[in-house]
């Protein structure tokens, strides 16, 4: 688990900042975050590096918008302030955590994360987190990528005893 320092924070505003101006776009908030899943934004700050990504919001939005051409779908839109901690969220567990949001997202699907904010949003991430996981039925092993190879290698360690 990587510390949460000044390049996590620079991103996760960024991010948090971007999905809030999702709202300006004419489609639902389901289809922006399908969109800047599949985005080479995402690509860019999954590297979880604020030298290589402009942290000019409209910038992201327009290249997200110019990667997928505009769309005027789909109703459904958060509230500013979700969409704020949403995005903050999945950046600060992508970073922390050193995972791609792709599997953020797999585990803490964006519409838990909106039915959860009010509840989650004044908390420390780290207790979010906690909860989120709990929640799922999931603990913090998820995020070790060597989970399956100590399995094997306890497994096998069992075996031989």
């Amino acid at each position: 688990m990587r510390d949460f320092d000044h390049n996590g924070l620079l991103l996760a505003e960024y991010q948090g900042k971007l999905f809030e101006k999702s709202l300006e776009l004419n489609c639902s908030t389901g289809i922006f975050i399908r969109r800047f899943l599949h985005s080479n934004l995402l690509r860019e700050l999954d590297l979880n590096n604020p030298s290589l990504v402009s942290l000019d919001v409209v910038e992201g939005i327009n290249s997200i918008t110019n990667q997928f051409g505009p769309a005027d779908y789909g109703k459904i839109k958060f509230s500013r302030e979700a969409l704020f901690w949403i995005g903050y969220m999945y950046r600060y567990i992508s970073y922390t955590r050193n995972h791609s949001t792709k599997f953020i997202l797999k585990l803490f699907n964006y519409k838990q994360m909106n039915d959860v904010y009010y509840t989650y949003h004044t908390q420390d991430p780290e207790w979010c987190i906690r909860s989120l996981l709990e929640l799922n039925g999931l603990t913090e092993d998820i995020f070790d990528r060597n989970l399956r190879l100590k399995e094997i290698m306890r497994k096998s360690y069992l075996y031989q005893v």
